[in-house]
């Protein structure tokens, strides 16, 4: 492009940043990398799995350029469906669009040995730059923080934004707090368009093969119909609105917070301000009940916010510079925890009682860093105690911003327990060759085995190698981990592990510790998985219904010594049929045991996994909370259940459209037998049918919504599975 169209094209979008009337056009891409100098480094704003964000000059002012990576994976039906929607959705608390660019070109490559001309995708978006970047780094608890009238100037601005996009008929599909954007008045604009979907008139949900959104906020209905409508982006609006309210992500109404509040204001009951906040925790509540007719629409909320809003409070253009408090740093709790009201009396007495722990302590606050980014904890003074005596005092008798949470996380790590501190912190090689039943490998030891050709295995937390050590054939697995609290984690795993011991879990042999090669080596069991064995096309390996019976029975043993019996008591986190292998005389052994505790579960690279490729298996519950329990294996084990009594995969749909789980739980809500859903190669007699209508009925509960009271535990399970093997015993061949 020479010169003179350059400059045309500069002008074109310097006139439509500064029209707020003008419509969105199609951008060169010469022009978008010349206002990014060639998308620098340095002016990049924005990092996520599918795009990078960069900030753009143009004349006197900024726009924000987005280009879409990975575009070979993604159909171009996909970027015109956002741009559709982004060309609707016109409104002051949307991020406004300015123009995009869909760019192919041809680009000589190397493919098999061969130079091919190849299309190379660029697909990028122009909008208005927003200064004070997303909503999630603002969130902090109600002690510190953004004041009520800015909360509730950004929950309002946020639910008329969704109200314009709803009667527009678009599904953002993807709310979270860092989906929205805040000007430099603090007024929320909604942005990220690229799981929307604009629905037909007489269109009311929208239905997906794959699961897609953020953890945590997606609707749990979503995950178990695949079904997408309205009351999923009331859902994400929720949990939204509870964690400006509250600073966390937290299920329901809580006195707690209204109690913070009402400190924080110097309010009294009646207070208008204080009313507000309750009235909000109470939609966000509504909006998150599991049943999505229950939930209110936009509009209806809109209204009950209009309707408790004050005059004063009316006027937006008071939200400015006057309204903000000085900010205290106050660190943000990670998502299902409760901030602790800790007094300065209850803390003077923790770090008295403490005051030797504290001192081992204090060096290692320093790896406790909060999710999604945020700042590391101050850390504690390595002087001495008295150091840290002195700041708590510091706090007087009112609840400290940050103290507590230092606290808090110290004590969900065991820290105050004397004995557990010390594995957790001070576990090393020597604390380690002392666990007999261990032994302890070098880097050169293993290195043989770890080569391309010995690869078995490569899953969303680590690759698994065969080979042999001491003549004895091994598994070595090599987790993926991020940081030193993985490390920490990977050693007191280590230790758990040690004290597993049972027949239906895969028993630990050994571990690498050197620094960088952090590997667990284990027995190998032959037969593979039984997810290779229910799903391979070749059925080399068919299984009968004994020998299935008999895997999820034996299996759900070794769920059940987890949960209640194991010296070290766990939540496996990953339970699935991939993760049950089968020896040579089909006996199940549980795999992977405390894998899920050495990964960062709020890093994007696995949320999105997790939410994406396989959370066909997701606990909807755990969705929600983000909370691992014993009932989250309950949950899964259920899944396990229904892929080996009918033979298909968890993800599997028929022609209405809906997954394993919900077809057979649709068919108990009718109060109907799910014998058509059974693998016929199995059911064969009526006690086939018989057995198989038991196992149905186990693995409805264990799916069961309700999670406290209507889901049995693993001890249950398995009683019930030990007694039908049992019962099928004298007819096994």
């Amino acid at each position: 492009m020479d010169r003179q169209a350059s400059t045309s094209h500069i002008h074109v979008l310097e006139r439509i940043l500064l029209d707020e009337n003008a419509e969105p056009t199609d951008l060169p891409l010469s022009l978008l990398k010349g206002i990014t100098n060639g998308f620098s480094p340095a002016h990049q704003i924005g990092r996520g799995g599918f795009a990078e964000v960069y900030k753009g000059v143009v004349g006197k002012g900024m726009v924000a350029v987005k280009r879409l990576s990975r575009t070979f994976a993604v159909h171009e039906n996909k970027f015109q469906e956002e741009v559709k929607c982004l060309i609707k959705a016109k409104h002051k608390n949307i991020v406004r669009f300015l123009g995009y660019c869909a760019d192919t070109q041809g680009k000589m490559e190397e493919y098999e040995g061969n130079l091919v001309m190849a299309d190379q995708r660029n697909w990028l978006l122009c909008f208005e730059y927003v200064c004070n970047g997303s909503l999630d780094k603002h969130i902090t608890a109600a002690t510190c923080g953004l004041n009520w009238r800015q909360r509730y100037q950004i929950i309002r601005g946020i639910c008329e934004g969704l109200l314009f996009l709803h009667k527009k008929r678009i599904l953002h599909s993807d709310l979270k707090p860092a989906n929205i954007l805040l000007d430099g008045h603090m007024v929320p604009k909604i942005a990220d368009f690229g799981l929307s979907r604009c629905l037909g008139e007489e269109q009311t949900r929208y239905i997906t093969q794959n699961l897609w959104g953020t953890l945590g906020y997606v609707d749990p209905e979503y995950i178990r119909s695949r079904q997408i409508s309205f009351s999923s982006d009331m859902y994400s609006l929720g949990v939204i609105i509870m964690e400006i309210v509250a600073g966390i992500r937290c299920y329901r109404e809580d006195e707690d917070v209204i109690q913070s509040w009402m400190i924080r204001l110097e309010a009294l009951e009646g207070d208008i301000q204080l009313e507000q906040v309750r009235v909000c925790c109470k939609i966000a509540v509504e909006c998150m009940d599991l049943d999505p007719k229950k939930r209110p629409v936009a509009q209806h909320i809109v209204n009950r916010l209009d309707k408790t809003a004050s005059a004063d409070y009316l006027d937006e253009t008071s939200i400015g510079n006057s309204l903000f408090q000085p900010w205290v740093s106050c660190p943000r709790e990670q998502p299902g925890e409760r901030i602790g009201k800790l007094a300065a009396g209850s803390l003077q007495v923790d770090v008295e009682e403490h005051s030797e722990i504290l001192e081992d302590v204090a060096e290692s606050i320093e790896w406790l860093h909060f999710q999604d980014g945020q700042q590391k904890i101050d850390q504690l003074p390595s002087r001495g105690v008295q150091d840290t005596k002195q700041k708590v005092n510091r706090c007087g008798t009112s609840i400290s911003s940050c103290i507590p949470n230092v606290f808090y996380k110290l004590n969900k790590l065991n820290i105050f327990h004397r004995k557990a501190s010390r594995n957790l912190h001070s576990i090393d090689m020597h604390t380690l060759e002392k666990l007999h039943n261990i032994k302890i490998f070098t880097k050169e030891e293993l290195k043989p085995i770890i080569n391309s050709t010995n690869l078995i295995g490569r899953g969303v937390f680590s690759h698994v190698y065969k080979g042999y050590v001491d003549n004895t054939q091994v598994a070595v697995k090599i987790p993926f981990t991020y940081s030193s609290l993985q490390n920490l984690e990977f050693e007191n795993q280590v230790v758990i592990m040690s004290q597993v011991s049972h027949k239906n879990i895969v028993r630990l042999i050994g571990c690498c510790l050197e620094a960088g090669s952090l590997m667990l080596v284990y027995e190998f069991v032959s037969n593979g998985s039984l997810d290779e064995i229910l799903h391979s096309r070749d059925k080399v390996m068919p299984l009968n219904l004994d020998v299935r019976l008999n895997i999820v029975a034996e299996s759900a043993q070794g769920l059940a010594y987890l949960h209640s019996q194991a010296r070290a008591k766990t939540v496996h986190g990953d339970v699935k049929s991939a993760n049950i292998l089968l020896d040579d005389d089909f006996v199940p052994k549980i795999s992977d045991v405390g894998i899920t505790k050495l990964i960062d579960l709020s890093d994007w690279r696995y949320s999105s996994i997790l939410v994406g490729g396989g959370s066909y298996i997701r606990d909807p519950v755990y969705v929600q909370t983000g909370m691992l329990t014993e009932k989250t294996d309950v949950y899964c084990f259920g899944i396990v259940i229904l892929e080996v009594i009918s033979g298909k995969k968890p993800n599997h749909y028929d022609d209405s459209s809906c997954g394993l789980a919900t077809r057979f739980l649709d068919v108990h809500k009718e109060g109907k037998k799910a014998t058509h859903l059974f693998d016929m190669d199995i059911a064969v007699t009526a006690g086939d049918l018989e057995i198989l209508g038991h196992l149905a009925e186990i693995a409805v509960e264990c799916i069961n919504f309700d999670a406290d009271q209507q889901r049995p535990t693993m001890t249950d399970v398995a009683e019930r599975l030990l007694i039908l093997n049992r019962s099928r015993r004298p007819q096994a061949v």
